[in-house]
């Protein structure tokens, strides 16, 4: 996905829930495709494979993946992933985040910080008991 100058700031909560909603409900594939490209760079799982990212891995030097800036690996995708469960109350958008955020910790959990893991199992506990 290339980054316009309005994906490069902090996205709303409307904006990610829309997101949400088309990536799992649209009637079109490329709406569906155009917001599913948007959420993986803002809720990145570094997990994706070069069939899905199509075209964003890069060569060298260059970053393999690109994500919103201020996230620095999988322990920051993790904080705002869990940040925005807390926040959005749509059902949809919960259900997408929570299979980003089980892909990223089932393939990142070593990179996570103790306090990242226990607040995620406090969060499970008390949302999904």
């Amino acid at each position: 996905m290339n980054v316009n100058q309005s994906e490069a700031s902090q996205p709303t909560l409307e904006q990610l829930d829309g997101w949400c909603e088309q990536a799992l409900s649209a009637a079109s594939s490329e709406a569906r495709t155009s917001a599913e490209s948007r959420l993986r760079y803002y809720f990145p799982t570094f997990s994706e494979s070069a069939a899905e990212l199509s075209g964003a891995f890069s060569s060298g030097s260059e970053r393999v993946l690109e994500v919103f800036p201020t996230i620095k690996g999988p322990a920051e995708a993790a904080q705002l992933m869990t940040w925005f469960l807390h926040q959005s109350s749509k059902v949809l958008s919960q259900s997408y985040v929570v299979r980003r955020l089980r892909v990223l910790v089932l393939n990142h959990l070593g990179v996570l910080a103790d306090e990242q893991k226990e607040a995620l199992r406090r969060y499970w506990r008390v949302n999904h008991a």
